[in-house]
């Protein structure tokens, strides 16, 4: 799985890289649709669309291919844990806690970005290929988060690792955002199946809120872990 990863990384840079220089090179300012049929750009639009929508629908999708972080809402990945003492309370507080850090952490995305929006429009650069190059710098972030340093652990959610993540699958609706800023069949299409995904976690979390924190499911521990994604940076201890 960390393998994995790392070719995902290299994987979204390659494609970033190449948005930005697309974007560069782009001196009118043509939508989706009329890139959709412009040779290489279109090609590229759908090699990218094709890529999120898979990997959105493995998660739509009960399957091993994705870390237990991201599949622990389904059933199948839930092994409950033995109690102990004082162990309900304290799954209570955990939940409550992770809760108040995925509220901060959304009005932190939206706060941020608000303002590149802002930035972008202010500047004359709010173009269908910026928005595409920076979703694509959102993806290659994300894989940064997993497999470095993520701000939404370290300053929000003070989780262990990715495996009990409160907002693991938030990951594509926040890929995503930038789809908003120009509205159209292909950017929307991508937010509402991003949207589709988070809506699937969200109903679970309220459903089986056991099947999100280590101590309630023992597969999330370290000891049941083979995910190994934490290998570049320090776990927050508990």
């Amino acid at each position: 799985m960390y393998r994995r990863h790392i070719v995902i990384l290299v994987f979204r840079f390659l494609l970033m890289a190449a948005a930005f220089y697309l974007w560069s090179s782009e001196k009118d300012n043509l939508g989706f649709a009329d890139l959709l049929r412009r040779g290489l750009s279109g090609v590229f639009l759908c090699v990218i669309w094709a890529a999120l929508v898979v990997g959105m629908l493995l998660r739509l999708i009960p399957n091993k291919r994705v870390a237990v972080g991201a599949r622990k809402h389904y059933g199948s990945s839930y092994q409950a844990a033995p109690a102990a003492p004082g162990d309900s309370v304290s799954a209570a507080v955990k939940r409550n806690r992770l809760h108040k850090g995925a509220l901060i952490s959304a009005l932190s995305w939206v706060a941020l970005n608000a303002a590149v929006y802002f930035v972008l429009l202010r500047n004359g650069l709010l173009t269908p290929m910026m928005t595409v190059a920076l979703m694509l710098f959102y993806a290659v972030c994300d894989m940064v988060c997993i497999l470095v340093f993520c701000p939404f652990q370290v300053f929000f959610l003070s989780n262990r690792c990715c495996a009990d993540c409160r907002i693991h699958n938030w990951d594509y609706i926040m890929m995503c955002t930038p789809m908003l800023f120009i509205p159209s069949v292909y950017s929307m299409s991508l937010f509402l199946l991003s949207a589709a995904v988070i809506v699937r976690w969200e109903i679970a979390l309220i459903r089986k809120p056991l099947y999100f924190m280590a101590e309630t499911n023992e597969n999330l521990r370290c000891e049941r872990c083979n995910d190994k994604l934490c290998q570049l940076h320090g776990q927050i201890e508990q």
